[in-house]
């Protein structure tokens, strides 16, 4: 029970890890990894009902997903990419979605290492069921081997375009494109898909 309590508080300093995306476009106070994955765990009871799914599997994978983060902080493909003038910057993560595939994977190749490095390190005292149950699930998240694991990728990319529409409303200038353009790429989720059609009714209602 000891190990447990500090597995906790250690998963508690999510709440101070913020996430960079949106940082990168002026926000100064993002919403943290905690924020995220509860309103993806949320997401994933809500839409999850209308799946043939495991829904309580589907909550954990939303749930440990970013856990990692602890220790790593927020990767972004971004990281050692932008450039240090404001301008520049602005130009380039307005496109970053266009980057060369290379890019890319190698990017998400450095950031898997360094998490599930990091998660290995969280998890090390648990007792061996629970430290694998949550590696388990962690990799089906990044693997998407699982029907669960494929709808919870896109339920993260769905939830991050709902934070960028957040800013959006707040302050007109805040482009979303980069996040619809991601959106675009990956949701195909019937339910999701009409989701997106009422934040795009929004923003066209509320860019007016």
């Amino acid at each position: 029970m000891k190990n447990i309590l500090k597995f906790l508080i250690k998963v508690g300093k999510l709440k101070d890890i913020h996430r960079k995306g949106v940082t990168y476009y002026g926000v100064k106070e993002p919403d943290s990894a905690t924020d995220h994955s509860f309103r993806m765990a949320i997401m994933a009871w809500v839409f999850g009902k209308k799946k043939k799914i495991d829904v309580e599997r589907a909550m954990k994978i939303a749930l440990v997903h970013d856990i990692c983060k602890v220790y790593t902080g927020d990767i972004t493909p971004y990281d050692g990419l932008l450039p240090e003038n404001k301008k520049e910057r602005n130009r380039f993560v307005r496109r970053w979605r266009r980057l060369p595939l290379s890019e890319k994977e190698k990017k998400y190749a450095q950031k898997f290492k360094k998490e599930h490095k990091a998660l290995k390190k969280l998890t090390a005292k648990l007792s061996p069921n629970l430290k694998k149950e949550i590696i388990e699930v962690w990799f089906d998240y990044h693997q998407r081997e699982s029907s669960e694991a494929r709808f919870v990728h896109q339920l993260d990319i769905a939830e991050n375009l709902l934070e960028a529409f957040e800013w959006w409303k707040k302050r007109k200038t805040f482009p979303t494109q980069p996040w619809w353009e991601h959106a675009d790429e990956v949701i195909d989720d019937p339910n999701l898909l009409k989701f997106l059609k009422e934040i795009e009714k929004e923003e066209l209602k509320k860019g007016k």
